[in-house]
């Protein structure tokens, strides 16, 4: 609530330039009642299961459009993850496999404060916003020739915050370069089956973790 109204504060003055931009990161991510949900289906599996893929990190993709006044950077920014999980088991005579796979679209606000006006700008951020998770959970078995399958979707929305700090260089008057580092926070979250509300899930999709990215920035006057 608090950078909603900072950002209505200083949107009322008059905008200097507009800005699109476009980065490509790296993601740490949290997810510890996923690994817990391969951890205990393992031991309650068949014997020999083991987890072959544990959430690792992942490329992120992140959108944002905005405005700039003097040292003032505000506006909406949209971002996407995945990651994924998997138990597995084979032999000559069948296979096992339970598969987790978690995206997250994040849609939120941003705020950014540059110390310096110049063509090299070191800056402080703050985003916040909510997470749109689907976790889909295959289980396969095969016996000799015999096979069966189950696919379950879970959806839900997480809040996240996440600040940062990161340098801009600009190349020209209307494109910078800019690097960052941060993290990502994501306090409140929750599962159910697609579909249906009702049916919660015990295990939360918890996209916490280290945020590394890099990417450009275009500038469009506005005066």
């Amino acid at each position: 609530m608090a950078l909603a109204c900072m950002i209505l504060a200083i949107t009322s003055m008059q905008a200097q330039e507009f800005t699109l931009e476009y980065n490509i990161g790296y993601g740490l991510y949290s997810m510890s009642d996923m690994k817990d949900l391969l951890k205990n289906a393992a031991s309650s599996s068949l014997k020999g299961v083991k987890t072959t893929d544990e959430f690792p990190g992942n490329f992120t993709h992140n959108f944002r459009a905005g405005i700039q006044v003097q040292q003032h950077q505000m506006g909406i920014t949209f971002s996407h993850q995945n990651t994924s999980g998997q138990n597995h088991l084979a032999d000559p005579t069948g296979e096992y496999k339970l598969k987790v796979k978690n995206s997250g679209n994040l849609l939120g606000t941003f705020y950014r404060f540059h110390l310096l006006q110049g063509r090299v700008s070191p800056f402080f951020e703050l985003s916040t916003g909510i997470v749109f998770n689907t976790s889909k959970m295959e289980e396969y078995v095969r016996v000799d020739s015999q096979v069966q399958e189950d696919k379950q979707t879970l959806v839900g929305i997480n809040v996240f915050l996440q600040p940062a700090i990161g340098v801009r260089y600009k190349i020209t008057t209307f494109a910078a370069i800019i690097a960052s580092v941060g993290y990502e926070w994501d306090p409140t979250g929750n599962l159910h089956l697609k579909g249906n509300k009702d049916m919660k899930s015990s295990y939360d999709a918890n996209w916490s973790g280290l945020r590394v990215s890099a990417g450009i920035v275009t500038y469009f006057k506005m005066k």
